[in-house]
């Protein structure tokens, strides 16, 4: 799958204006960054329910990632592509 993704730094200022906007529609979770065979897993675990997932970032569509030893025994099913994943969907 490919996705744009835009991310931008801003100062505090900017941001003071804007978190409040964010209200009832924010996503609370802790993201751990693990590096493993040369690529970064992205692991976030969510702080107001009970879900954790895991994704990475491939240099190419043709790749296909293998799950890392430390991780298989924990995944219970893939989500790429399932909208209610997506952090619009997963924002309360």
């Amino acid at each position: 799958i490919r996705r744009i993704e835009l991310q931008e730094d801003t100062d505090r200022a900017t941001f003071e204006v804007l978190w409040p906007l964010t209200r009832g529609r924010r996503v609370i979770k802790r993201r751990y960054r693990v590096p493993e065979g040369g690529l970064t897993w992205e692991v976030d675990e969510f702080t107001d329910r009970d879900l954790v997932l895991a994704e990475i970032e491939l240099p190419s569509e043709e790749m296909k990632p293998k799950l890392p030893e430390w991780i298989a025994p924990y995944v219970v099913r893939e989500v790429t592509g399932e909208s209610e994943y997506v952090n619009v969907n997963l924002a309360r």
